[in-house]
């Protein structure tokens, strides 16, 4: 799995066990809606590393957390 795929599952994922919207994610981050639409379809194949940091924030956890999931490592 490439990383923007990798970073899309993990957005979905925790946006599923949440029982979230993207536009619940949008208002916590503070990301405009059109950056987590192009990263939510898989256009944006090298999203910032801040703009990651902002909505592992918005998920009420650091970058760290949110890049400590197997689907990292491979």
């Amino acid at each position: 799995m490439q990383i923007d795929e990798a970073v899309t599952t993990r957005i979905q994922q925790l946006l599923k066990e949440r029982g979230w919207t993207a536009n619940e994610l949008i208002k916590r981050s503070g990301i405009n809606q059109s950056t987590i639409a192009e990263i939510m379809a898989g256009r944006s194949k090298f999203p910032r590393i801040s703009t990651i940091q902002k909505i592992a924030h918005g998920f009420g956890m650091t970058l760290s957390e949110f890049f400590d999931h197997k689907m990292f490592d491979e």
